[in-house]
């Protein structure tokens, strides 16, 4: 058999390695929770940089989209502007055009020496002309 003081010893031993082994299991699960809150910090920092990618890029596309609207409100008002002026244009050949039908391609001013036996003034003529 074995004696109490060999009993006492293996106690001791059994102890000791059984205390061991929960402070191992101890420092293993403090690891893992370590590891696990270290995951967690990287997952969310990855998560915030794709937030902070995503809204950066939705404020490109935002400015973006304010420079084109900036730019076709621009085109459309120079389309307005320039058919403002061919309707400007039409309307003085129209008056042109009824103009030398009033007065005939043939009809020169009093100073461009075709205004007949009568000495009148351009205004004059004019006037006389739009008579007939």
């Amino acid at each position: 058999m074995s004696k109490p003081d060999d009993v006492s010893k293996e106690v001791i031993d059994q102890a000791a390695t059984d205390k061991a082994a929960a402070d191992k299991a101890v420092a293993d699960k403090a690891a893992a929770v370590q590891a696990a809150t270290d995951k967690a910090a990287a997952d969310k920092a990855a998560a915030d940089k794709v937030a902070a990618d995503k809204a950066a890029a939705d404020k490109v596309v935002a400015d973006l989209t304010v420079e084109r609207d900036t730019f076709r409100t621009e085109r459309d008002t120079l389309r307005t502007e320039r058919d403002t002026l061919k309707t400007e244009r039409d309307a003085l050949k129209a008056e042109v055009a009824r103009l030398e039908k009033l007065t005939g391609k043939a009809a020169k001013p009093p100073a461009a020496c075709g205004g007949g036996n009568k000495k009148l003034t351009a205004d004059e003529w004019l006037a006389e002309q739009l008579k007939k």
